[in-house]
């Protein structure tokens, strides 16, 4: 009898636990159906917010270019550069600007600040669009600016109209990017492999173009350039120029504390003479080679005007 009354608790016992187990599964279904819930819940919510947000930017955004249009008179510009004048040695360019609002008498007249001087420029126009020629030193470097004053009924505003952080951008030819190996230094020789990209403007050519090493500011080899196999651009417009050599790079001898640069000499089609700094490097105390860029300008280019 004690045998059958203990199976008895012992069958009552896992009927239990089964039962406790199923309200737990249930339980754990439950809990897992409201996480789910809530979960989809609060993404709806953060949808709605995201979207209200995006709506109020948009909104604002809106309301910033309907308060321009209310406040600046400036609709849009062009800036045409069109090539150099050797007489002059200056850029010549074409600039026009574009008004929202205009009277009878309205009169425009364009303010062009370089190296801390501000040149003022009267411009002709009709119908909201007034344009006047433009001349630049291109032998300066810096930053160039523009800006209008619009004079109507008797008020004057000023309007920005653009800048360029340096005058060297619009130049016929400009550095573009390049492309080069790590340098080496083998039994005290630096060797490096380069290519240096440069882009042709205003239908101008690249002419006598060749490489310079120079070490601690001398001279030391002059080098024949050739088109880079490597290195190329999907732009007509940017050529990528090499040492003329077997590997494409330059050696020198070096000890430590010497400086090495890299320039690429050349002329364009207007008889502007270039002097682009391509690298520099600094070898150490060490005989570690460390890369100094040391920029003459933005653009790293010295230009001066064939004699």
């Amino acid at each position: 009898m004690r045998e059958r009354s203990g199976l008895i608790k012992e069958k009552r016992f896992q009927i239990l636990s089964l039962a406790l187990n199923v309200v737990l599964l249930i339980a754990l279904f439950v809990t897992r159906a409201e996480l789910v819930n809530t979960r989809t819940i609060l993404k709806s919510n953060l949808d709605g917010i995201a979207y209200r947000l995006s709506d109020m930017d948009d909104r604002i955004t809106n309301l910033s270019a309907k308060q321009r249009e209310q406040t600046e008179d400036l609709s849009d510009f062009s800036f045409e550069p069109t090539g150099l004048d050797p007489e002059s040695h200056t850029l010549q360019a074409g600039m026009s600007i574009t008004l929202r609002r205009w009277t009878a008498d309205t009169e425009v007249t364009l303010l062009v600040t370089q190296s801390g001087r501000i040149t003022e420029q009267p411009m002709s126009g009709s119908g909201g669009v007034f344009t006047t020629p433009v001349s630049l030193p291109v032998e300066d470097t810096g930053e160039v600016s523009f800006a209008a004053n619009i004079t109507a009924g008797g008020q004057t505003s000023r309007e920005e109209v653009t800048s360029y952080s340096d005058r060297a951008v619009l130049l016929p030819l400009s550095p573009d990017s390049s492309g080069y190996g790590d340098p080496t230094d083998r039994g005290g020789n630096f060797q490096l492999k380069y290519d240096l990209g440069i882009r042709k403007q205003y239908g101008t050519e690249v002419i006598d173009p060749v490489f310079q090493v120079l070490k601690n500011g001398e001279t030391v080899q002059t080098l024949p350039v050739k088109i880079s196999e490597s290195t190329f651009s999907s732009d007509p417009d940017v050529v990528y120029y090499t040492p003329a050599s077997e590997e494409g790079g330059f050696a020198v001898s070096c000890q430590p504390e010497d400086t090495v640069e890299l320039h690429l000499l050349c002329r364009d089609s207007f008889g502007l003479s270039y002097d682009f700094t391509a690298c520099t490097y600094e070898i150490d105390q060490n005989g570690t080679m460390v890369e100094e860029v040391w920029p003459v300008t933005d653009y790293n280019v010295r230009v001066s005007w064939e004699k």
